[in-house]
């Protein structure tokens, strides 16, 4: 008989949220290149947490599992413009133009399809349960295809766990962020590409970057990432050496006192311009937001070939796109600005 979940009842709740594959087959390459599994899970998880007003305050995915964890607003009815609005983010337009003429009212079902779609949409947001479901089902349905295969991938409901904010929330966060540590996938966490710490470093993701400053109890909209950055990166190597056993540290006792007493959990500029380095040569195409955006225009439609999104890779635009605009880059299916990227 499985338990019902336990919900938070404070504004917002969090939840530390685990699910494995099925016999632990490892279908995540998660070092070096990375791999299109990752990516594709990394991207779905991103537009799916955004479409469900759900934030990922930090993650990690691991070759054959995941961690997550979830800030989940207290849930509130949601205008039609703010409910197409995720629609358009997670279907794109055409989908929101059809969904649109239901909830006005336009098609023959009137104002009962109306009411029932709003309902619908409205049950899928600020819900937990319906985010995890969405991912998995979703991520599992294009592994299955891409791999021929067939039956479940997951080898169980997810779990949860309900983090009270505080002390509590910073060690969840700074737990999951030492995983790839922990696993032997890095000596730094910021040299993860599927972890929270290490994307918030080389993309500027801000949601991200909004997650590990509410794990230390800053508020996001006053605290600066130079600031934050600093703060969680001396914790994390703080926490990386803490250990029953010290054999069993993840970070050595030189390492943290490195980062700790001599850096004060600054990443020197050297470092510093080497992520930003792995940020644009791990996109397909750079230029102005309108170059960007063409490419991924192209790069979505039918093609030949499997490595017609290879051909992307370093694109830059002609001299009159790219003056007096910003620059861009074509991260995980979507244009960023540079200025995303850490300085």
């Amino acid at each position: 008989m499985r338990l019902p979940r336990l919900k938070g009842t404070a504004n917002p709740s969090f939840y530390h949220c685990i699910s494995r594959v099925t016999n632990g087959q490892r279908i995540f390459q998660t070092v070096g290149p990375g791999s299109e599994e990752a990516e594709h899970f990394v991207r779905l998880m991103h537009r799916l947490a955004a479409f469900s007003c759900i934030s990922i305050a930090t993650y990690a995915l691991m070759s054959n599992h995941f961690h997550l964890l979830c800030e989940v607003p207290q849930p509130r009815r949601l205008s039609d413009p703010e409910l197409l609005d995720r629609v358009e983010g997670l279907y794109g337009k055409a989908r929101r133009q059809a969904l649109q003429r239901v909830l006005q009212g336009e098609t023959p079902g009137g104002e009962l399809a109306a009411q029932e779609l709003r309902e619908t949409l409205q049950a899928r947001m600020f819900n937990l349960s319906s985010f995890l479901k969405d991912l998995k089902g979703c991520f599992a349905q294009w592994f299955n295809r891409r791999q021929k295969r067939f039956g479940p991938l997951w080898a169980e409901r997810f779990k949860s766990l309900l983090v009270q904010d505080g002390t509590a929330l910073q060690a969840v966060a700074l737990y999951i962020d030492l995983n790839p540590v922990r696993a032997g996938f890095c000596t730094d966490p910021k040299d993860y590409r599927y972890c929270g710490y290490g994307e918030a470093v080389s993309s500027g993701q801000g949601s991200l970057r909004a997650g590990l400053s509410r794990a230390l109890g800053f508020e996001p909209e006053k605290a600066s990432w130079a600031e934050v950055g600093a703060e969680y990166r001396q914790r994390l190597f703080r926490t990386g050496v803490v250990a029953s056993k010290p054999e069993q540290a993840v970070i050595s006792l030189e390492q943290a006192q490195r980062v700790v007493e001599e850096q004060k959990g600054e990443l020197p500029l050297g470092e510093r311009l080497r992520c930003r380095l792995r940020f644009l040569t791990y996109g397909v195409a750079l230029g102005s937001r309108s170059f960007v955006e063409a490419q991924l225009s192209r790069w979505r439609q039918p093609r030949r070939g499997s490595n017609a999104a290879q051909n992307l890779s370093s694109t830059l635009g002609s001299e009159s796109e790219q003056s007096g605009a910003e620059w861009f880059v074509c991260w995980r299916g979507r244009a960023v600005p540079l200025k995303a990227a850490p300085s």
